[in-house]
């Protein structure tokens, strides 16, 4: 089995490419254990419930007039489509995409220590679906 070392990320939010401007990025998914155990069991039954998802990202700041920190500040209070590919902008069977919305909860305009990177490490939940497309 392969292994990939993320170099090429291809990261969009509503609709604008981030990609040069980010440095991390993580989708974590996960579905509630809901208890099914009924009386006369020796052991606890579950299956799985409702699922939910975080969208997190680290991104450069930069605050040019165009830039993430007005892009990302436009964006707050909103929703916004995300798409995700691990391996560039060709969707195939070994670099699916990741497609959802996202509630744009919160914005760091400021964040570092002298000398430091200016960076903005947001963490978004997602809501509704999220589609993993392969072509």
């Amino acid at each position: 089995m392969a292994k990939l070392v993320l170099t090429d990320v291809n990261v969009s939010i509503g609709g604008t490419n981030y990609s040069a401007n980010i440095n991390q990025v993580e989708i974590s998914l996960s579905a509630d254990s809901v208890d099914t155990t009924a009386f006369g069991s020796d052991w606890r039954t579950e299956t799985a419930g409702l699922k939910s998802g975080t969208f997190t990202v680290s991104f450069h700041t930069d605050y040019a007039a165009s830039g993430i920190d007005s892009s990302l500040y436009a964006l707050f209070g909103t929703q916004a489509t995300v798409v995700v590919m691990p391996n560039g902008t060709a969707v195939t069977a070994s670099n699916p995409s990741y497609t959802f919305v996202s509630n744009v909860t919160n914005v760091t305009p400021v964040s570092g220590s002298i000398g430091d990177l200016a960076v903005a490490n947001l963490t978004w939940p997602i809501t509704g679906p999220v589609t993993r497309g392969t072509v």
